[in-house]
Protein backbone atom coordinates (compact mmCIF):
# COMPACT_ATOMS: atom_id res chain seq x y z
CA UNK A 1 0.00 0.00 0.00
CA UNK A 2 1.13 3.57 -0.48
CA UNK A 3 1.94 5.95 2.11
CA UNK A 4 -1.10 7.46 3.50
CA UNK A 5 -0.06 10.81 4.97
CA UNK A 6 2.00 13.31 2.94
CA UNK A 7 5.07 14.11 5.30
CA UNK A 8 8.52 15.04 4.53
CA UNK A 9 8.40 15.49 0.71
CA UNK A 10 7.02 11.59 0.56
CA UNK A 11 4.85 11.28 -2.39
CA UNK A 12 1.93 8.79 -2.19
CA UNK A 13 1.23 7.00 -6.23
CA UNK A 14 -1.90 7.48 -6.95
CA UNK A 15 -1.59 4.16 -9.09
CA UNK A 16 -2.66 1.07 -7.11
CA UNK A 17 1.21 -0.85 -6.28
CA UNK A 18 -0.89 -3.30 -4.27
CA UNK A 19 0.25 -5.77 -6.76
CA UNK A 20 3.66 -5.05 -7.74
CA UNK A 21 6.52 -6.62 -5.63
CA UNK A 22 9.08 -4.90 -3.43
CA UNK A 23 12.42 -5.14 -5.15
CA UNK A 24 14.69 -7.28 -3.14
CA UNK A 25 17.69 -5.34 -4.04
CA UNK A 26 18.40 -1.76 -4.63
CA UNK A 27 19.28 -0.17 -8.47
CA UNK A 28 23.11 -0.29 -9.47
CA UNK A 29 22.87 3.17 -10.22
CA UNK A 30 25.41 3.41 -13.18
CA UNK A 31 23.69 0.90 -15.19
CA UNK A 32 20.07 -0.62 -15.15
CA UNK A 33 16.59 -1.24 -16.05
CA UNK A 34 14.10 0.59 -13.96
CA UNK A 35 11.94 -0.98 -11.71
CA UNK A 36 8.11 -1.45 -12.36
CA UNK A 37 7.78 0.77 -8.68
CA UNK A 38 10.41 3.56 -9.99
CA UNK A 39 8.99 3.33 -13.87
CA UNK A 40 5.19 4.97 -11.77
CA UNK A 41 6.84 7.06 -10.32
CA UNK A 42 8.56 8.92 -12.72
CA UNK A 43 5.56 8.93 -15.08
CA UNK A 44 3.56 10.63 -11.53
CA UNK A 45 6.51 13.10 -12.01
CA UNK A 46 6.18 13.74 -15.50
CA UNK A 47 2.77 14.12 -14.91
CA UNK A 48 3.28 16.89 -12.74
CA UNK A 49 5.80 18.28 -14.55
CA UNK A 50 3.82 18.90 -17.48
CA UNK A 51 0.64 20.25 -15.76
CA UNK A 52 3.01 23.32 -14.79
CA UNK A 53 3.30 26.00 -16.64
CA UNK A 54 6.60 26.22 -16.75
CA UNK A 55 9.57 27.93 -19.09
CA UNK A 56 11.25 25.54 -21.07
CA UNK A 57 14.67 26.15 -20.31
CA UNK A 58 13.69 25.97 -16.55
CA UNK A 59 12.91 22.48 -16.96
CA UNK A 60 15.78 21.11 -18.67
CA UNK A 61 17.21 18.99 -16.32
CA UNK A 62 18.05 15.77 -14.92
CA UNK A 63 15.16 14.74 -12.68
CA UNK A 64 15.27 11.43 -10.41
CA UNK A 65 12.76 9.37 -8.28
CA UNK A 66 13.34 7.05 -5.34
CA UNK A 67 10.75 4.77 -4.21
CA UNK A 68 11.39 4.06 0.02
CA UNK A 69 9.06 2.68 2.05
CA UNK A 70 8.39 3.42 6.26
CA UNK A 71 8.73 1.77 8.95
CA UNK A 72 5.42 0.20 8.51
CA UNK A 73 6.05 -1.12 4.95
CA UNK A 74 4.05 1.74 3.44
CA UNK A 75 5.20 2.59 -0.32
CA UNK A 76 5.82 6.21 -1.46
CA UNK A 77 8.78 8.06 -3.58
CA UNK A 78 10.70 10.92 -3.48
CA UNK A 79 11.55 13.70 -6.18
CA UNK A 80 14.63 15.70 -6.98
CA UNK A 81 16.20 17.53 -9.72
CA UNK A 82 19.75 18.31 -10.46
CA UNK A 83 21.39 21.63 -9.12
CA UNK A 84 20.53 24.48 -7.78
CA UNK A 85 16.83 25.41 -8.74
CA UNK A 86 16.33 27.19 -11.13
CA UNK A 87 12.09 27.26 -10.91
CA UNK A 88 10.62 31.09 -10.47
CA UNK A 89 8.90 31.87 -7.55
CA UNK A 90 5.37 31.19 -8.73
CA UNK A 91 6.81 27.80 -10.01
CA UNK A 92 8.50 26.87 -6.09
CA UNK A 93 5.00 27.39 -5.14
CA UNK A 94 3.13 25.41 -7.67
CA UNK A 95 5.69 22.53 -6.70
CA UNK A 96 6.03 23.58 -3.30
CA UNK A 97 6.83 19.53 -1.50
CA UNK A 98 7.94 18.31 -4.95
CA UNK A 99 12.00 18.19 -4.78
CA UNK A 100 13.61 17.38 -1.58
CA UNK A 101 16.25 19.97 -0.86
CA UNK A 102 19.97 19.96 -0.85
CA UNK A 103 22.44 18.57 1.31
CA UNK A 104 24.09 21.25 1.50
CA UNK A 105 23.47 23.56 4.71
CA UNK A 106 23.50 27.20 3.47
CA UNK A 107 23.07 28.20 6.67
CA UNK A 108 25.71 26.89 8.09
CA UNK A 109 28.04 27.54 5.31
CA UNK A 110 26.70 31.43 5.97
CA UNK A 111 27.67 31.68 9.39
CA UNK A 112 31.06 29.91 9.29
CA UNK A 113 32.30 31.78 6.08
CA UNK A 114 31.11 35.58 6.83
CA UNK A 115 34.58 36.43 7.80
CA UNK A 116 36.33 34.67 4.90
CA UNK A 117 34.35 36.34 2.56
CA UNK A 118 34.22 39.87 3.54
CA UNK A 119 38.38 38.98 3.71
CA UNK A 120 37.87 37.61 0.04
CA UNK A 121 35.66 40.95 -0.89
CA UNK A 122 38.32 43.26 0.36
CA UNK A 123 41.03 41.31 -1.18
CA UNK A 124 39.46 41.57 -4.54
CA UNK A 125 38.68 45.44 -4.24
CA UNK A 126 42.33 45.57 -3.60
CA UNK A 127 42.60 43.94 -6.85
CA UNK A 128 40.63 46.33 -8.36
CA UNK A 129 41.87 49.07 -7.15
CA UNK A 130 45.06 47.95 -7.93
CA UNK A 131 44.48 47.02 -11.65
CA UNK A 132 42.51 50.11 -12.14
CA UNK A 133 45.92 52.66 -10.77
CA UNK A 134 48.04 50.23 -13.18
CA UNK A 135 45.75 50.98 -16.58
CA UNK A 136 46.19 54.74 -15.52
CA UNK A 137 50.15 54.66 -14.45
CA UNK A 138 50.22 51.96 -17.79
CA UNK A 139 54.32 51.82 -16.10
CA UNK A 140 55.23 49.36 -18.88
CA UNK A 141 54.35 51.95 -21.42
CA UNK A 142 56.27 54.48 -19.75
CA UNK A 143 59.31 52.30 -18.82
CA UNK A 144 58.81 51.33 -23.15
CA UNK A 145 58.61 55.24 -24.00
CA UNK A 146 61.82 56.13 -21.77
CA UNK A 147 64.11 53.47 -23.35
CA UNK A 148 63.02 54.75 -26.91
CA UNK A 149 63.62 58.11 -25.67
CA UNK A 150 67.05 57.03 -24.13
CA UNK A 151 68.34 55.25 -26.81
CA UNK A 152 67.84 58.31 -29.05
CA UNK A 153 69.16 60.33 -26.62
CA UNK A 154 72.68 57.65 -26.51
CA UNK A 155 72.81 58.05 -30.37
CA UNK A 156 72.29 61.11 -30.78
CA UNK A 157 75.92 61.95 -28.13
CA UNK A 158 77.78 59.05 -29.57
CA UNK A 159 77.04 61.16 -32.99
CA UNK A 160 78.52 63.88 -31.78
CA UNK A 161 81.05 62.44 -30.15
CA UNK A 162 81.96 60.77 -33.34
CA UNK A 163 82.16 64.30 -35.55
CA UNK A 164 83.80 65.97 -32.58
CA UNK A 165 87.04 63.09 -33.07
CA UNK A 166 86.86 63.81 -37.09
CA UNK A 167 86.79 67.68 -36.12
CA UNK A 168 89.52 67.28 -33.53
CA UNK A 169 91.61 64.84 -36.25
CA UNK A 170 91.38 67.94 -38.58
CA UNK A 171 92.73 70.47 -36.28
CA UNK A 172 95.48 68.07 -35.20
CA UNK A 173 96.97 67.66 -38.27
CA UNK A 174 96.15 71.26 -39.43
CA UNK A 175 98.58 72.13 -36.06
CA UNK A 176 101.36 69.53 -37.48
CA UNK A 177 101.92 71.33 -40.58
CA UNK A 178 101.15 74.61 -39.66
CA UNK A 179 102.94 74.98 -36.15
CA UNK A 180 105.94 74.07 -34.10
CA UNK A 181 106.35 71.75 -31.51
CA UNK A 182 105.18 73.71 -28.92
CA UNK A 183 101.85 74.47 -30.15
CA UNK A 184 101.32 71.23 -31.63
CA UNK A 185 101.75 69.92 -27.37
CA UNK A 186 99.06 72.37 -26.89
CA UNK A 187 96.79 71.72 -29.24
CA UNK A 188 97.45 68.21 -28.58
CA UNK A 189 96.58 68.84 -24.79
CA UNK A 190 93.35 70.35 -25.20
CA UNK A 191 91.91 68.23 -27.80
CA UNK A 192 93.02 65.11 -25.17
CA UNK A 193 90.80 67.77 -22.78
CA UNK A 194 87.91 67.93 -25.14
CA UNK A 195 87.69 64.15 -26.05
CA UNK A 196 87.86 63.17 -22.24
CA UNK A 197 85.29 65.69 -21.24
CA UNK A 198 82.81 64.28 -23.90
CA UNK A 199 83.84 60.94 -22.71
CA UNK A 200 82.85 61.57 -19.40
CA UNK A 201 79.32 62.95 -20.51
CA UNK A 202 78.43 59.95 -22.30
CA UNK A 203 79.20 58.23 -19.10
CA UNK A 204 77.48 60.30 -17.08
CA UNK A 205 74.56 60.26 -19.39
CA UNK A 206 74.84 56.35 -19.34
CA UNK A 207 75.05 56.44 -15.90
CA UNK A 208 72.33 58.74 -15.52
CA UNK A 209 69.96 56.64 -17.80
CA UNK A 210 70.47 52.86 -16.53
CA UNK A 211 69.74 54.20 -12.77
CA UNK A 212 66.12 56.04 -14.13
CA UNK A 213 65.75 52.88 -15.86
CA UNK A 214 66.36 50.73 -12.51
CA UNK A 215 63.90 53.01 -10.81
CA UNK A 216 61.37 52.41 -13.26
CA UNK A 217 61.60 48.52 -13.90
CA UNK A 218 61.78 48.57 -10.30
CA UNK A 219 58.20 50.35 -9.63
CA UNK A 220 57.11 48.08 -12.67
CA UNK A 221 57.95 44.92 -10.37
CA UNK A 222 56.56 46.09 -7.46
CA UNK A 223 53.20 46.60 -8.83
CA UNK A 224 53.95 43.08 -10.37
CA UNK A 225 54.88 42.16 -7.29
CA UNK A 226 51.45 43.66 -5.30
CA UNK A 227 49.22 42.16 -8.60
CA UNK A 228 51.03 38.73 -7.80
CA UNK A 229 50.37 38.75 -3.89
CA UNK A 230 47.00 40.01 -3.85
CA UNK A 231 45.85 37.13 -7.06
CA UNK A 232 47.97 34.49 -4.57
CA UNK A 233 46.05 35.52 -1.60
CA UNK A 234 42.86 35.85 -3.27
CA UNK A 235 43.49 32.05 -4.62
CA UNK A 236 44.27 31.12 -0.96
CA UNK A 237 40.95 32.42 0.72
CA UNK A 238 38.88 30.59 -2.12
CA UNK A 239 40.47 27.73 -1.59
CA UNK A 240 39.56 28.20 2.08
CA UNK A 241 36.32 29.29 0.99
CA UNK A 242 35.71 26.04 -1.53
CA UNK A 243 37.00 23.78 1.47
CA UNK A 244 34.24 25.24 3.78
CA UNK A 245 31.26 24.48 1.36
CA UNK A 246 32.25 21.20 0.40
CA UNK A 247 32.16 20.52 4.32
CA UNK A 248 28.63 22.02 4.27
CA UNK A 249 27.61 19.13 2.25
CA UNK A 250 26.94 16.55 4.71
CA UNK A 251 25.56 13.37 3.37
CA UNK A 252 24.47 10.00 5.25
CA UNK A 253 24.27 6.02 4.81
CA UNK A 254 21.78 3.57 6.14
CA UNK A 255 23.90 3.37 9.13
CA UNK A 256 23.18 7.14 10.01
CA UNK A 257 26.93 8.01 9.40
CA UNK A 258 27.91 11.49 8.15
CA UNK A 259 30.32 12.13 5.87
CA UNK A 260 31.22 15.55 4.31
CA UNK A 261 32.50 16.60 0.20
CA UNK A 262 35.76 17.57 2.12
CA UNK A 263 36.05 13.45 3.45
CA UNK A 264 34.72 11.97 0.80
CA UNK A 265 36.56 13.75 -1.71
CA UNK A 266 39.81 13.35 0.02
CA UNK A 267 41.80 16.54 -1.37
CA UNK A 268 39.96 15.89 -5.29
CA UNK A 269 38.53 19.08 -6.89
CA UNK A 270 34.92 19.15 -6.78
CA UNK A 271 33.25 19.05 -10.49
CA UNK A 272 30.59 21.04 -11.16
CA UNK A 273 27.25 20.46 -9.05
CA UNK A 274 29.04 18.04 -7.05
CA UNK A 275 26.65 16.68 -4.29
CA UNK A 276 23.64 18.35 -5.93
CA UNK A 277 23.20 15.11 -8.33
CA UNK A 278 19.93 13.60 -7.96
CA UNK A 279 20.60 10.65 -6.20
CA UNK A 280 22.72 11.67 -3.39
CA UNK A 281 19.66 14.14 -2.97
CA UNK A 282 17.04 11.19 -2.45
CA UNK A 283 19.46 8.88 -0.45
CA UNK A 284 20.34 11.57 2.16
CA UNK A 285 16.53 12.56 2.23
CA UNK A 286 15.63 9.52 3.24
CA UNK A 287 18.30 8.25 5.19
CA UNK A 288 17.71 12.00 7.50
CA UNK A 289 13.70 10.62 7.60
CA UNK A 290 14.23 7.10 8.26
CA UNK A 291 12.78 5.42 5.12
CA UNK A 292 13.99 2.53 3.04
CA UNK A 293 15.29 3.31 -0.39
CA UNK A 294 14.40 0.68 -3.02
CA UNK A 295 14.30 1.70 -6.46
CA UNK A 296 16.15 5.10 -8.24
CA UNK A 297 15.69 5.93 -11.78
CA UNK A 298 16.85 9.56 -13.40
CA UNK A 299 15.27 11.07 -16.58
CA UNK A 300 16.05 13.86 -18.07
CA UNK A 301 13.01 16.47 -18.98
CA UNK A 302 12.77 19.75 -20.59
CA UNK A 303 14.78 21.42 -23.29
CA UNK A 304 17.91 19.77 -25.06
CA UNK A 305 21.11 21.30 -23.76
CA UNK A 306 23.45 22.47 -26.66
CA UNK A 307 26.89 20.33 -25.99
CA UNK A 308 25.84 17.48 -24.57
CA UNK A 309 23.32 14.87 -25.99
CA UNK A 310 20.09 14.44 -24.13
CA UNK A 311 16.25 12.94 -25.10
CA UNK A 312 13.18 14.47 -23.49
CA UNK A 313 12.03 12.48 -20.94
CA UNK A 314 14.72 9.54 -21.37
CA UNK A 315 16.02 7.55 -18.72
CA UNK A 316 19.88 8.12 -17.63
CA UNK A 317 22.40 6.27 -15.46
CA UNK A 318 23.86 8.24 -12.33
CA UNK A 319 26.87 9.83 -13.16
CA UNK A 320 29.71 8.19 -11.93
CA UNK A 321 32.54 11.09 -12.10
CA UNK A 322 30.58 13.51 -9.59
CA UNK A 323 28.68 10.76 -7.51
CA UNK A 324 30.85 8.22 -7.35
CA UNK A 325 32.87 8.90 -3.84
CA UNK A 326 29.53 10.05 -2.53
CA UNK A 327 27.36 7.26 -3.35
CA UNK A 328 30.30 4.76 -2.31
CA UNK A 329 29.77 6.22 0.83
CA UNK A 330 25.69 6.44 1.19
CA UNK A 331 25.35 2.72 -0.23
CA UNK A 332 27.80 1.15 1.91
CA UNK A 333 25.55 -1.71 3.80
CA UNK A 334 22.81 -1.66 1.39
CA UNK A 335 21.94 -4.90 -0.87
CA UNK A 336 23.11 -3.91 -4.29
CA UNK A 337 21.67 -5.31 -7.72
CA UNK A 338 24.67 -7.03 -9.49
CA UNK A 339 27.15 -4.93 -11.76
CA UNK A 340 26.35 -5.10 -14.99
CA UNK A 341 29.70 -3.33 -15.69
CA UNK A 342 31.50 -6.26 -14.82
CA UNK A 343 29.53 -8.91 -16.19
CA UNK A 344 31.53 -10.10 -19.58
CA UNK A 345 29.01 -10.53 -22.49
CA UNK A 346 31.45 -11.57 -25.10
CA UNK A 347 31.98 -15.72 -23.50
CA UNK A 348 28.83 -17.38 -26.32
CA UNK A 349 29.61 -14.97 -28.85
CA UNK A 350 31.98 -16.38 -31.58
CA UNK A 351 34.59 -14.20 -33.38
CA UNK A 352 34.91 -14.88 -37.55
CA UNK A 353 38.18 -14.72 -38.84
CA UNK A 354 37.06 -12.75 -42.33
CA UNK A 355 40.46 -12.86 -43.85
CA UNK A 356 43.99 -14.01 -42.76
CA UNK A 357 47.69 -14.53 -43.73
CA UNK A 358 51.09 -14.42 -42.31
CA UNK A 359 51.05 -10.80 -41.24
CA UNK A 360 47.27 -9.69 -40.34
CA UNK A 361 44.01 -10.89 -39.69
CA UNK A 362 40.50 -9.39 -40.21
CA UNK A 363 37.88 -10.15 -38.07
CA UNK A 364 33.76 -9.38 -37.94
CA UNK A 365 33.69 -7.96 -34.59
CA UNK A 366 29.96 -9.01 -32.58
CA UNK A 367 28.63 -6.19 -30.47
CA UNK A 368 29.01 -6.24 -27.48
CA UNK A 369 32.54 -8.10 -27.53
CA UNK A 370 35.29 -5.60 -26.44
CA UNK A 371 38.19 -4.37 -29.06
CA UNK A 372 41.44 -4.71 -25.97
CA UNK A 373 40.47 -6.22 -22.27
CA UNK A 374 38.86 -3.57 -20.23
CA UNK A 375 39.05 -2.92 -16.38
CA UNK A 376 37.58 -5.60 -15.34
CA UNK A 377 36.37 -7.93 -18.48
CA UNK A 378 39.23 -9.64 -20.14
CA UNK A 379 37.88 -11.06 -23.36
CA UNK A 380 37.92 -9.19 -26.38
CA UNK A 381 39.32 -9.56 -29.67
CA UNK A 382 42.73 -8.78 -28.90
CA UNK A 383 42.74 -11.75 -26.01
CA UNK A 384 40.99 -14.04 -28.72
CA UNK A 385 43.72 -13.36 -31.20
CA UNK A 386 46.77 -13.62 -28.86
CA UNK A 387 45.32 -16.61 -28.08
CA UNK A 388 45.01 -18.04 -31.47
CA UNK A 389 48.39 -16.47 -33.22
CA UNK A 390 50.41 -16.85 -30.01
CA UNK A 391 53.49 -16.03 -32.10
CA UNK A 392 52.85 -12.81 -33.45
CA UNK A 393 54.70 -9.81 -32.19
CA UNK A 394 53.97 -6.41 -32.01
CA UNK A 395 51.00 -4.58 -30.68
CA UNK A 396 48.13 -6.87 -32.87
CA UNK A 397 45.59 -3.61 -32.42
CA UNK A 398 45.56 -1.18 -35.05
CA UNK A 399 42.24 0.26 -34.70
CA UNK A 400 39.59 -0.55 -32.09
CA UNK A 401 35.62 -0.38 -32.41
CA UNK A 402 33.22 0.65 -29.39
CA UNK A 403 31.83 -2.65 -27.37
CA UNK A 404 28.77 -1.89 -28.50
CA UNK A 405 29.69 -1.62 -32.62
CA UNK A 406 30.18 -4.73 -34.51
CA UNK A 407 31.89 -5.21 -37.68
CA UNK A 408 35.02 -5.23 -39.07
CA UNK A 409 38.47 -4.99 -37.28
CA UNK A 410 42.27 -5.31 -38.69
CA UNK A 411 44.88 -6.63 -36.76
CA UNK A 412 48.66 -7.46 -37.43
CA UNK A 413 50.96 -10.14 -36.37
CA UNK A 414 54.09 -8.35 -36.41
CA UNK A 415 55.50 -5.11 -35.32
CA UNK A 416 56.71 -4.08 -38.88
CA UNK A 417 53.26 -4.65 -40.83
CA UNK A 418 51.49 -2.79 -37.59
CA UNK A 419 53.04 0.40 -38.29
CA UNK A 420 52.46 0.53 -41.48
CA UNK A 421 48.60 -0.66 -41.31
CA UNK A 422 48.00 2.09 -38.74
CA UNK A 423 49.76 4.53 -40.18
CA UNK A 424 47.14 4.68 -43.41
CA UNK A 425 44.68 4.95 -40.86
CA UNK A 426 46.68 7.70 -39.48
CA UNK A 427 46.87 9.37 -42.44
CA UNK A 428 43.18 8.56 -43.45
CA UNK A 429 43.91 7.12 -46.51
CA UNK A 430 41.56 3.55 -45.33
CA UNK A 431 37.96 3.90 -46.99
CA UNK A 432 35.48 3.14 -43.93
CA UNK A 433 31.96 2.43 -43.72
CA UNK A 434 29.53 1.66 -41.03
CA UNK A 435 25.67 1.03 -41.36
CA UNK A 436 23.27 2.79 -38.98
CA UNK A 437 19.42 2.21 -38.32
CA UNK A 438 18.36 5.61 -36.69
CA UNK A 439 15.62 5.93 -34.59
CA UNK A 440 13.53 8.26 -36.87
CA UNK A 441 13.05 9.72 -40.63
CA UNK A 442 15.83 11.88 -41.83
CA UNK A 443 14.48 13.77 -44.46
CA UNK A 444 17.60 14.31 -46.82
CA UNK A 445 19.22 12.51 -48.97
CA UNK A 446 22.92 12.92 -47.93
CA UNK A 447 25.27 15.18 -46.14
CA UNK A 448 28.32 16.09 -44.02
CA UNK A 449 28.19 16.69 -39.87
CA UNK A 450 31.16 18.83 -38.65
CA UNK A 451 30.51 18.88 -35.11
CA UNK A 452 34.20 19.28 -32.52
CA UNK A 453 33.92 16.91 -29.68
CA UNK A 454 35.43 16.40 -26.25
CA UNK A 455 34.95 13.90 -23.44
CA UNK A 456 32.32 15.26 -20.54
CA UNK A 457 34.64 15.79 -17.34
CA UNK A 458 31.27 15.82 -15.57
CA UNK A 459 29.65 12.65 -17.08
CA UNK A 460 32.54 10.01 -18.77
CA UNK A 461 32.43 8.03 -20.75
CA UNK A 462 30.12 10.27 -22.67
CA UNK A 463 31.62 13.12 -25.13
CA UNK A 464 29.78 16.63 -25.71
CA UNK A 465 29.78 18.81 -28.72
CA UNK A 466 32.36 21.34 -27.67
CA UNK A 467 33.68 24.60 -30.48
CA UNK A 468 36.40 25.79 -27.72
CA UNK A 469 37.88 22.61 -26.75
CA UNK A 470 36.47 19.44 -28.90
CA UNK A 471 38.72 17.90 -31.37
CA UNK A 472 37.82 18.71 -35.20
CA UNK A 473 35.44 15.43 -36.12
CA UNK A 474 33.44 15.01 -39.81
CA UNK A 475 31.58 12.40 -41.10
CA UNK A 476 29.75 12.29 -44.09
CA UNK A 477 26.44 10.21 -44.39
CA UNK A 478 23.68 9.03 -47.03
CA UNK A 479 20.37 7.69 -46.78
CA UNK A 480 20.08 4.04 -47.72
CA UNK A 481 16.07 3.30 -46.89
CA UNK A 482 13.62 4.13 -44.64
CA UNK A 483 11.21 1.72 -43.64
CA UNK A 484 8.85 0.97 -40.25
CA UNK A 485 9.87 4.94 -38.96
CA UNK A 486 13.40 4.26 -39.24
CA UNK A 487 16.17 4.99 -41.54
CA UNK A 488 18.62 3.46 -42.32
CA UNK A 489 22.19 5.24 -43.15
CA UNK A 490 25.65 4.75 -44.67
CA UNK A 491 28.44 6.79 -42.46
CA UNK A 492 31.99 7.79 -43.52
CA UNK A 493 34.01 8.97 -40.89
CA UNK A 494 36.75 11.43 -41.84
CA UNK A 495 37.73 11.29 -38.44
CA UNK A 496 38.16 8.62 -35.80
CA UNK A 497 37.15 10.77 -32.53
CA UNK A 498 35.29 8.86 -29.40
CA UNK A 499 31.59 8.27 -29.77
CA UNK A 500 31.76 10.23 -33.26
CA UNK A 501 29.08 8.55 -35.51
CA UNK A 502 26.76 8.20 -32.06
CA UNK A 503 27.10 11.85 -31.64
CA UNK A 504 26.88 12.96 -34.95
CA UNK A 505 23.30 11.42 -35.35
CA UNK A 506 21.95 12.09 -32.23
CA UNK A 507 22.84 15.83 -31.31
CA UNK A 508 20.75 18.81 -32.78
CA UNK A 509 23.09 20.22 -34.99
CA UNK A 510 23.49 16.74 -36.78
CA UNK A 511 20.72 14.45 -37.83
CA UNK A 512 19.00 14.96 -34.72
CA UNK A 513 17.81 11.22 -34.52
CA UNK A 514 19.99 8.66 -32.15
CA UNK A 515 20.63 5.56 -33.13
CA UNK A 516 18.69 2.94 -32.32
CA UNK A 517 19.69 0.66 -28.95
CA UNK A 518 22.25 3.72 -27.86
CA UNK A 519 22.14 3.62 -24.49
CA UNK A 520 24.62 6.66 -23.87
CA UNK A 521 23.31 8.64 -26.57
CA UNK A 522 19.48 7.97 -27.50
CA UNK A 523 17.17 5.05 -25.85
CA UNK A 524 18.69 1.75 -24.32
CA UNK A 525 17.65 -1.67 -26.62
CA UNK A 526 18.88 -5.45 -27.29
CA UNK A 527 21.76 -3.90 -29.33
CA UNK A 528 23.09 -0.81 -30.41
CA UNK A 529 22.77 -0.88 -34.32
CA UNK A 530 25.76 0.52 -35.49
CA UNK A 531 27.99 -1.65 -38.09
CA UNK A 532 31.43 -1.50 -39.93
CA UNK A 533 30.50 -2.99 -42.93
CA UNK A 534 33.09 -2.04 -45.32
CA UNK A 535 37.02 -1.10 -45.04
CA UNK A 536 39.77 -1.01 -47.73
CA UNK A 537 43.38 -0.46 -46.94
CA UNK A 538 46.62 -1.86 -48.98
CA UNK A 539 48.24 -4.69 -47.88
CA UNK A 540 50.95 -4.13 -45.40
CA UNK A 541 53.91 -6.29 -47.13
CA UNK A 542 52.37 -6.51 -51.15
CA UNK A 543 50.49 -2.90 -51.43
CA UNK A 544 48.09 -4.71 -52.77
CA UNK A 545 44.10 -2.96 -52.34
CA UNK A 546 42.57 -4.94 -50.00
CA UNK A 547 38.89 -4.61 -49.51
CA UNK A 548 36.11 -6.21 -47.30
CA UNK A 549 32.55 -6.47 -46.75
CA UNK A 550 30.35 -7.59 -44.23
CA UNK A 551 26.57 -6.36 -44.18
CA UNK A 552 24.63 -5.79 -41.36
CA UNK A 553 22.07 -7.85 -39.27
CA UNK A 554 20.07 -4.99 -39.31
Amino acid sequence: MSISIRTSNVHKFTSDVSRINVPERFTFPYYYTPHKLAELAMSELQIALENQSVDDSALGNMYGVLVVSNTQGELGYLCAHAGQSTLTQKQSENLQQTFVPSAFDLDGFTLASRDLVKQIDDVSESLHSLKTKQLASNLNNELHRFELESNARLAKAQESMAESKTRRKQIRLQAEQDGDAQEIAQVIAALGNESSREKRELKSLKQQIKQSKAALEQRVLSEQQSLKRLVEQEKSLQAKLESIRLEHFQFLNASLEKASLNTLLNGQDALQNTGECCAPKLLNHAFNHGLKPLALAEFWWGSLPKAEVRQHGNLYPVCQSKCFEILEHMLKGVHLEGNPLIVTPSLDKTLDIVYQDEVMVVVNKPAEFLSVPGKFIDDSVYTRIKGLFPKATGPLIVHRLDMSTSGLLVLTLTAETNKHVQQQFITRTVEKRYTALLDGIVKSESGTIKLPLAGDINDRPRQLVCKTHGRTAETKWEVVERRNGKTKVHLYPKTGRTHQLRVHCAHPLGLGIPITGDDLYGYKLNRLHLHAGYLKFNHPVSGEAMEFEVPSEF
